[in-house]
């Protein structure tokens, strides 16, 4: 069997679109041949099927221009889809995955449109994203704890001195254009070459992803991957290996003013310097299992400083191979424990997934960590040691027609677990040490959208009727409980943990060539900022229009 299997592969299908979701369904229900492992996103558009063929206007328009040929080389341009969205937060900045949405209050708006242009080999998409946030004011953590002088504040600047993630980004309304899901590469056979800016999503999970998320805008990278699954004699596999830069937010987190009381300092200035990120994701389908996916990802960031640039041209552009020691790399985050560090920070994650046709269902799990293993009896003895998991799965319910009841779940633990009680343990996402500004790009998780130390459990229930869906998501969100209980594990304090529940009432609506997503979410804040018996409610709507030029 041929290692590369001949067809052409274009334009992708947009992290976090209603595309994605519909194409993820079409395989559970097993109306679609294509034998992605939905762990490696963005996905190129393979319709080379029935099922996926519906969804083919959603992702891209026909060729605007037959038969156009230059030098004799065929030359296809398509449309693609108009978005306009339109998001409001009444007293709190709810919302993740958001791309390069702000954590806001008020109005927030962003449109996105675009043209996908191939001729032979060379694939160009240009989508490029407008925001515009209102960014009105709020109660961030210096506000409700600027008078509340307990342990939680120095515990608090252990977090905030390891990591660029503003909860308020200025005083001021905020504008950012950028150049979104665009990329410019080389597709030969089933492999991929170039530069992109899109926003990548690896690992099973729909609410979050550990290693990889859309909760940040996209960054500047080169890739090398796998246009589509490559099959070979033992399965199929998939896989991307990218570089790129990762840039600073340019605002002070938290307003540390306010909270540098009887002659304390706590915050520490961060050095002005980009980081360079280098990670790598790789699934295996095999023959052997149908609808099992194994798949691994990494990822390793350093400063662009001057140490960096002395660095081998290995370990210069791909330090996803050749990280920090196990001695190095023991390192904890907001404890207080010191941490040498050799310049980096790397993690790693396995994860699988099994499709189950028969029962229109998939079960997905992974594993990640956050600090390498000393050896083997160190994991068999202690496997849970500053690692992260995601649990979850969905079923179809076939109602009548093409009509369906959906049902999803999924846990996401990013707290570290009870070993850092006797063992140094870092918080995911947080570095201490220099790269201090942590895995995110312009102050924005690039990894699981709730955050360093922090905890999410999802149910979703919709109703499916064609390329509509109306449903609503339940959340639980306990966000950084590293820092909680970091600050009041000796104390008697127990009931100040900051719990968010949300209702997410949403619907779908496909008309023709038009897409109306609506979603309403009341949210209840519990304990706000970690202060005891301070509720907050905020309201979030939002509304997505988007145009299909079919």
């Amino acid at each position: 069997m041929s290692l590369f299997v001949l067809k052409s592969f274009s334009q992708t299908i947009t992290v976090g679109s209603y595309p994605e979701s519909v194409a993820r369904k079409n395989q559970l229900l097993g109306i679609s041949d294509d034998l992605s492992s939905f762990t490696q996103h963005p996905i190129n558009s393979a319709f080379n099927s029935k099922g996926d063929s519906t969804i083919q206007g959603m992702v891209a328009s026909k060729n605007l221009i037959p038969k156009l040929n230059l030098f004799g080389l065929p030359i296809v341009i398509k449309a693609l889809p108009f978005n306009w969205l339109s998001d409001y937060n009444s007293k709190l900045p709810f919302g993740y995955n958001n791309g390069p949405l702000y954590p806001n209050v008020g109005y927030q708006t962003m449109i996105s449109g675009g043209i996908f242009i191939k001729a032979g080999i060379l694939n160009i998409q240009f989508k490029p994203e407008l925001v515009h946030a209102q960014n009105a004011p709020f109660a961030t953590f210096a506000d409700v704890q600027a008078n509340y002088k307990s342990g939680l504040v120095p515990a608090f600047f252990q977090i905030i001195n390891g990591i660029d993630a503003p909860e308020r980004f200025g005083p001021y309304g905020l504008s950012y254009a950028g150049f979104g899901q665009s990329k410019i590469t080389l597709i030969y056979k089933n492999v991929e070459a170039g530069i992109s800016t899109e926003n990548m999503w690896w690992g099973p999970g729909v609410q979050n992803s550990i290693m990889m998320s859309n909760s940040a805008p996209g960054f500047l990278h080169w890739t090398f991957n796998s246009a589509s699954p490559i099959k070979t004699k033992i399965g199929s596999f998939e896989w991307r290996l990218i570089g790129g830069t990762l840039k600073q937010s340019g605002y002070t987190p938290y307003d540390p003013g306010k909270l540098a009381y009887s002659g304390d300092a706590y915050y520490i200035p961060k050095p002005k310097v980009n980081r360079y990120v280098s990670a790598f994701t790789a699934n295996w389908h095999p023959k052997w299992i149908d609808g099992l996916y194994v798949g691994v990802s990494g990822y390793d960031y350093v400063n662009k400083d001057t140490g960096y640039n002395k660095r081998s041209t290995i370990k210069k552009f791909l330090p996803v191979f050749s990280p920090s020691s196990p001695q190095s790399n023991q390192s904890v985050g907001s404890g207080g424990l010191s941490n040498l560090g050799d310049g980096q920070d790397y993690a790693y994650s396995i994860n699988v997934r099994q499709v189950l046709n028969k029962y229109n269902a998939e079960i997905y799990f992974e594993y990640a960590r956050n600090d390498q293993i000393a050896n083997l009896t160190d994991f068999i003895l202690e496997p849970e040691h500053s690692s992260a998991y995601t649990f979850g799965g969905s079923r179809l319910f076939n109602l009548k027609g093409n009509q369906f009841f959906q049902v999803k779940l999924e846990l996401t633990h990013l707290q570290v677990p009870q070993t850092f009680l006797v063992r140094a343990e870092p918080t995911w996402y947080v570095h201490v040490t220099n790269p201090r500004d942590g895995y995110t790009n312009l102050g924005r998780y690039l990894g699981a959208g709730i955050g360093p130390g922090s905890n999410s459990l999802m149910i979703d229930l919709s109703y499916i009727h064609g390329l509509s869906s109306y449903g609503v998501k339940l959340e639980r969100y306990v966000h950084d409980a590293d820092l909680y209980y970091y600050a009041f594990q000796n104390t008697t304090t127990f009931t100040a943990n900051w719990v968010d529940l949300s209702s997410t009432f949403y619907a779908n609506i496909k008309l023709k060539r038009y897409l109306i997503s609506a979603e309403y979410t009341p949210v209840r804040a519990y304990n706000y900022e970690y202060l005891q018996s301070v509720d907050v409610t905020n309201t979030h709507a939002r509304i997505n229009l988007t145009y299909f030029f079919e």
